[in-house]
């Protein structure tokens, strides 16, 4: 289909199958090799399939109570990191797991309700602070962070089942102070709503809200500056959204929220039930609208790259078809083009390019009769019309007219003074004109008699017409050839060749012109 020649047709298909081959094996092939390699990853990423390096959303959670390192379901793959010290080790075997790619997401996850010194709170968030900063500084690059905040609701709020969903996004750089107008903004939004009278559903969600806009500003005065600002110099981390989600749990006087609302209020915390705590994975609500990663086996991805395989050669095969088309049609309005360029009198010229339009022809009529060539369809064949136009110009094809051919004979040589009837010797001298009969046997001859202006007109006009009828019979004799190819005229003195006022202009006068001409055209 390509317009190249065979070998370099050859050359790219065994190339591009190479290439394909190499890319579905890379993408297929299994992680494996010894001891060493599998102590140098993250337990439990060796057991993943390979799909999951790449293709799937991956989001690192700093701080989990659980010891799994990897965890992968429905399309993310969550690798827990429970202490600080272990950040940077296991992001930098994540990504080179990855083969280089930085992982979608990192969430840090804050108890709001745990019990905690204020201290040992803070210290945790700067070690957290600090661990990313020297993550980042290792990777080369910046790494998305979100807070995912998780506050105690009242048991009789079970039945909301997490629905709040409160998810602030934010710019990946956004300092402390756009933040804290990110939070003022959404605590005011949520005193204008108010609580729904006589259903229970919709006042346990104002309880929630009401307690999700203490967390956010408990967020704002004391959480967010100690992990935005802190005490050293570090670079502030991407964070790019918070999400507050409401747990079944207890509720603590002395934690970090406890201790901040005691002192606001100055109202003494009463503690909750701690009613079966839930201490699951990353809900999917916190996400911030990343796209889950695909779910395909290994053979719906053989499958999907035969489609897309398939789509590519039949792209190439259209673009081909169309560049040959193209390159027919200018073909033929070229040898057209260059045809009608040539003037008649360049007749060798006509008749070779009359020949290619002659092979134009019978390539164009091979494809009225046996069908377009595949390389040559799809849609694209525009040639038709050009066919009955190179057929027209061969058909209006003439031929120039052949010059004639003239033999002029001195009348002395074949005849006597005033006579007309041909001397004996007169033979030798009719020769030529016998030559070039046999030269040009498919002639006619026109025999013209003329004499000089010596004696009477009508003497000399008889005399000229006698002379062309006595050669004209002597050719007809010699040559074989019918009389009707013969035809005779005297003109007397009235065509001289020269004066005759002298004897040198009368004996050029004096002569019989024998000339041959072509049969005229046929129409």
């Amino acid at each position: 289909m390509t317009p190249w020649s065979g070998g370099l047709r050859l050359g790219a298909v065994l190339l591009a199958v190479a290439v394909w081959l190499a890319w579905i094996g890379w993408r297929l092939r299994r992680p494996c090799g010894g001891q060493a390699e599998r102590d140098a990853v993250l337990p439990g990423l060796l057991e993943l399939p390979q799909g999951w390096r790449g293709d799937r959303v991956t989001v690192v959670e700093l701080e989990s109570r659980r010891g799994a390192y990897v965890a992968a379901e429905d399309g993310v793959l969550r690798v827990m990191v429970p202490t600080p010290a272990l950040l940077e080790r296991v992001m930098s075997e994540l990504v080179a797991w990855r083969r280089g790619v930085p992982p979608n997401a990192l969430t840090l996850r804050v108890e709001a309700a745990a019990e905690c010194g204020e201290s040992a709170w803070l210290g945790r968030l700067q070690a957290w602070r600090q661990a990313i900063a020297d993550a980042e500084a290792r990777l080369g690059c910046r790494l998305p962070l979100y807070l995912l905040v998780r506050f105690p609701a009242p048991r009789r709020c079970a039945g909301i089942n997490g629905a709040l969903g409160v998810v602030l996004k934010g710019a990946p750089c956004s300092s402390l102070r756009q933040w804290r107008e990110r939070l003022d903004e959404w605590r005011k939004q949520l005193e204008l709503q108010a609580p729904g009278l006589g259903d229970g559903e919709g006042r346990a969600r104002f309880d929630l809200r009401q307690r999700a806009g203490a967390v956010g500003g408990w967020l704002a005065s004391q959480a967010l500056p100690a992990l935005l600002q802190g005490a050293t110099p570090l670079p502030a981390p991407g964070l790019q959204g918070i999400a507050l989600l409401p747990a079944q749990g207890g509720d603590a006087a002395l934690s970090p929220w406890g201790r901040a609302r005691q002192a606001l209020s100055g109202l003494a915390v009463r503690p909750l039930s701690a009613g079966g705590g839930e201490e699951g994975g990353l809900p999917g609500s916190w996400l911030f609208g990343l796209e889950r990663g695909p779910r395909l086996s290994a053979g719906w991805k053989l499958v999907l790259n035969l489609w897309l395989l398939a789509c590519l050669t039949a792209m190439a095969t259209l673009a081909a078809s169309a560049w040959s088309n193209r390159q027919l049609l200018e073909r033929l309005a070229a040898d057209v083009a260059h045809y009608r360029s040539l003037p008649v009198e360049r007749d060798a010229e006509r008749r070779q390019a009359l020949l290619v339009l002659e092979r134009d022809a019978r390539e164009l009529q091979s494809h009225a009769d046996l069908g377009v060539p595949l390389r040559l369809g799809f849609g694209f064949y525009r040639a038709r019309p050009w066919h009955q136009r190179i057929a027209r110009l061969i058909a209006e094809y003439r031929p120039p007219q052949a010059a004639p051919v003239s033999v002029s004979l001195d009348s002395l040589s074949l005849f006597d003074s005033g006579k007309a009837a041909l001397r004996p010797d007169a033979a030798a001298s009719l020769e030529p004109v016998l030559a070039a009969l046999r030269q040009h046997a498919d002639r006619n001859v026109l025999v013209a008699g003329h004499t000089d202006s010596v004696g009477r007109a009508d003497a000399n006009q008889r005399l000229s017409l006698e002379r062309a009828a006595a050669v004209r019979d002597w050719l007809v004799q010699v040559s074989g050839l019918p009389l009707s190819r013969f035809a005779i005229q005297g003109y007397g003195a009235t065509r001289p060749l020269a004066s005759n006022d002298d004897a040198e202009g009368r004996a050029r006068n004096r002569r019989v012109e024998i000339t041959l001409l072509p049969f005229p055209p046929v129409k």
